[in-house]
């Protein structure tokens, strides 16, 4: 059998690729998003499964999106083709359907030996399987009229109302349903939940604001201010969801089936949506990646936060509205479980909250967020500074000084920390309560919210101690404290201050910022520190042994891979349920009854890996870099303790600590897993040293900048923590339209000052013209003038008196031959002329 499955590349398109070839199937499909790199990836992983192996195999299995001749031909050579993008695209999905409806003689050229050997009932009959969501649904009542708090059901989706943006989605589910025919063609339509798991999770923008912003309390994106619905406020609202990889499995069931779909349109909803918030699942998240704090749009300490609000709801639109569905739906005798067991489901049960360590590994391992963690090494003015904060700039990477850590310590406001409130456990509404159980299940509720609040209790007793301690930082720097109208911009240069404190203040300083949930989310840039072996003993030793992934693809997202069996917040949040047949099928009937409260207690942030995975060293001559210290003024050269004493004393300090120090990073984890494949550094960390043998050095791309490029991504990957943000993408959107319209601007004003002047310069010409042109004039009439003249005196002796007189003759006698006769008397009269001549 071949599988057509749109848009390959998602996370929903992968899981249930590799389903199908698992089960035998032949897989075919699109590429939507990378072009012809992702084309390539995609037929590469397709091809490498066993699945693929077969005589008839298609041999281009995967066709660009934009390559609407290949991808069409690989619909009409398909059995079954399953349409992961109909929420996203209506008319793409519609599209498929007519091509897949005209499927013929094309493939017949490559069917398979075996498909021509089935034979049975049915095996000429096309299956178009969409994948659709409950976005159809949006405007339906929250709870089904059957009863108080009653979910809907599979039999309800005739009545299922869209809000506006969603009307064109619940036309294409009708549209596809309808081109059922009997014996020929079967339509399925799969009212999917918003799904989590992989890198296109619909909850997206909590699991990166959590990330980006682990510092303040998480925003809940609710648009609304509470309804009835919604006793609980903003963020109260039901969020029906399904998991990527229970909704692939039951697919591939769906698709693999010998028989058609039980029912037409299948819901697929886990149970434990039945009971989970929005706000729950904030509250979540937050947990484990941020301060464990929730707010409301409207819960911000000033304006600034309220109108950073406004513009993530509004520049995140597409993936702000799902997060408002309000709906609670029953799927405990639904058609999904004829397909699927009640022991192979994953994440039914218990859900998105009941395996959120999981899924908060496996998001950020889809999106491939990998902290770095960089330690930057030098003598002094060898550029250390100057380097840690490129390398911040240009990864996102929170920048590290004693400087700064000072100035956060004492100046910044620490966030909005005092602004948010600590969610207790509300006391639960009747609607939204699940049904009570026998004596025995009320016990072990009992228990459990026993055990919820302890673990509450004791991460409010975390909380304060971390207070304590900052406070209590504060009070041991006092004086070391910066002043209140320092900035941050003359961090150019260290200032005295941090260069005097004592040494185990500032390991205490780096380990208090160390443990912060930005650098365990993030990664740093710590820069100039630690100054000796025995320093990077206090700070990072303790944490030598843990960091399972200083080296290779593991990092970052694998950081917390114990979350999964070390967290006691979750059973099975290993991805399975662990729910065997007869228990499986009672948790399948029940009505939700996930105790949100108790799971959400028992949560724990996660493991916090602070020991550097990459070390640059700077080296230089001594030579040249007392000529840079040199080079500053006194004041700055007093600032950053390099007046000559101060820098002879740090430098001979640095060459007498440097190879201890490189050889702590280099060394063995005294503890590692044997499990675990050797790295080529047995454990250690391969330090990059990089000497400076002038200024041009620091200039030189491919001596300096290249190979640093190089270490950090190394394998070929490019550390990311969600940047460019969208803010920033739209400040640049904003900087670059700025610049266009001013380029525009002084392209318009020169091609104005241009045409002046070509204006200018043609006016002149012609004047320049006119006057030539008068001056030829008089010119040629003053030479006329004068060569005339002598012409004129003669004619005035000669011919003129004898012409004068024979005019005046004609006038007097008037001869019928006035021509013939004036000529006879000039004639004449030349002869008497010529006579007179002679006898003078």
């Amino acid at each position: 059998m071949r599988v057509f499955i749109s848009d390959l590349g998602s996370s929903l398109a992968t899981e249930l690729a590799r389903n199908c070839q698992d089960a035998g199937l032949e897989v075919v499909g699109t590429a939507a998003r990378g072009g012809k790199a992702e084309l390539a990836t995609l037929k590469r992983q397709l091809q490498s499964h066993p699945a693929s192996d077969r005589a008839g195999a298609v041999k281009e299995p995967v066709a660009l999106q934009s390559d609407a001749t290949a991808w069409r031909r690989l619909v009409q050579m398909a059995d079954v083709v399953v349409v992961t993008t109909l929420a996203a695209d209506p008319k793409l999905a519609m599209e498929t359907l007519k091509v897949f409806e005209k499927r013929g003689a094309v493939k017949g050229e490559e069917e398979t030996k075996g498909g021509e050997e089935e034979g049975e009932e049915g095996a000429g009959v096309k299956r178009f399987i969409a994948v659709s969501s409950v976005l159809a649904w949006s405007k339906s009542a929250p709870f089904a009229t059957s009863g108080a708090g009653a979910g809907h059901t599979e039999d309800d989706f005739k009545t299922r109302r869209p809000a506006r943006k969603f009307t064109e989605l619940k036309t294409a589910e009708t549209q596809i349903l309808s081109a059922h025919r009997a014996g020929e063609l079967e339509t399925c339509v799969v009212g999917a939940g918003l799904m989590y798991g992989g890198a296109q999770s619909q909850l997206q923008l909590v699991f990166r604001e959590a990330w980006l912003h682990p510092e303040r309390a998480l925003l809940v994106p609710s648009l609304s201010l509470g309804s009835p619905s919604q006793a609980s406020g903003p963020g109260g609202n039901l969020l029906p969801m399904i998991s990527v990889y229970d909704l692939a499995l039951l697919l591939l069931r769906v698709a693999a089936s010998p028989s058609p779909p039980p029912k037409k349109y299948l819901l697929a909803v886990d149970r434990a949506s039945g009971s989970t918030t929005l706000r729950d699942v904030c509250r979540g998240v937050s947990a484990l990646l941020a301060t464990g704090r929730v707010r409301d749009c409207s819960s911000s300490a000033n304006a600034a936060a309220d109108e950073a609000d406004a513009l993530l709801l509004d520049e995140d639109e597409a993936l702000v509205a799902p997060l408002q569905l309000h709906l609670r739906f029953d799927t405990s005798a639904g058609a999904m479980h004829s397909l699927v067991a009640p022991d192979e489901w994953r994440h039914y049960a218990r859900g998105l909250l009941g395996n959120l360590p999981f899924f908060v590994e496996d998001f950020l391992r889809a999106m491939d967020l990998r902290p770095l963690r960089t330690v930057i090494l030098g003598a002094p003015r060898a550029g250390k500074t100057q380097l840690s904060r490129r390398l911040a700039s240009e990864y996102y990477l929170p920048y590290l000084s004693p400087d700064t850590l000072l100035r956060e310590l004492f100046v910044s406001s620490g966030g909005d920390r005092h602004n948010a409130t600590l969610q207790t456990p509300a006391k639960a509404n009747d609607e939204h309560d699940a049904p009570q159980g026998d004596e025995e299940g009320e016990g072990s509720q009992q228990n459990e919210a026993n055990d919820a609040g302890a673990a509450a209790g004791r991460r409010h007793e975390a909380e304060d101690e971390d207070a304590a301690a900052t406070q209590k930082l504060r009070l041991e720097l006092q004086q070391w404290a910066p002043s209140a109208g320092a900035s941050e911009s003359e961090g150019a240069v260290a200032s005295s201050t941090a260069t005097e404190l004592p040494e185990h203040a500032l390991v205490t300083l780096v380990r208090w910022k160390l443990r912060s949930a930005a650098c365990r989310n993030q990664g740093y840039v710590l820069d100039g520190v630690p100054m000796s072996a025995a320093q990077a003993e206090q700070i990072f030793a303790q944490d030598i042994g843990g960091d399972e992934d200083a080296q290779g693809d593991s990092e970052g997202a694998g950081e917390a891979a114990d979350a999964a069996g070390g967290n006691p917040a979750v059973d099975g949040a290993d991805g399975g349920e662990g729910v065997d047949g007869a228990d499986g099928a009672e948790a399948r009937s029940a009505a939700p009854a996930v105790d949100v409260e108790a799971i959400l207690g028992r949560l724990k942030p996660r493991r916090n890996v602070q020991v550097p995975n990459r070390v640059v060293v700077l080296q230089a001559s001594r030579t040249m870099l007392e000529q840079r210290a040199q080079a500053l003024s006194e004041a700055e050269a007093e600032l950053s303790g390099n007046t000559q004493d101060a820098f002879a004393t740090r430098f001979d300090e640095f060459e007498a600590s440097i190879e201890a120090l490189t050889g702590f990073f280099e060394k063995p984890a005294s503890h590692t897993d044997a499990k675990k494949p050797k790295t080529e550094t047995a454990g250690g960390l391969e330090v990059l040293e990089l000497t400076l043998t002038d200024e041009q050095s620091f200039r030189n791309e491919a001596a300096f900048a290249v190979p640093i490029r190089r270490y950090l991504e190394e394998g070929g990957r490019a550390p990311q923590n969600f940047h460019p943000t969208r803010a920033e993408l739209r400040e640049q959107r904003l900087a670059a339209e700025k610049q266009a319209r001013e380029a525009e601007t002084r392209v318009a004003q020169r091609a104005r000052e241009q045409d002046a002047q070509d204006e200018a310069t043609q006016q002149a010409k012609l004047a320049r013209e006119r006057a030539r042109l008068e001056l030829l004039q008089r010119e040629e009439t003053e030479l006329l003038e004068t060569r005339a003249k002598p012409l004129r005196t003669y004619l005035m002796d000669t011919v003129l008196p004898a012409l004068t007189e024979g005019m005046l003759e004609v006038v007097k006698v008037q001869p019928s031959d006035p021509i013939d006769y004036l000529a006879e008397f000039l004639f004449r009269k030349g002869q008497e002329l010529e006579g007179e001549a002679k006898e003078g």
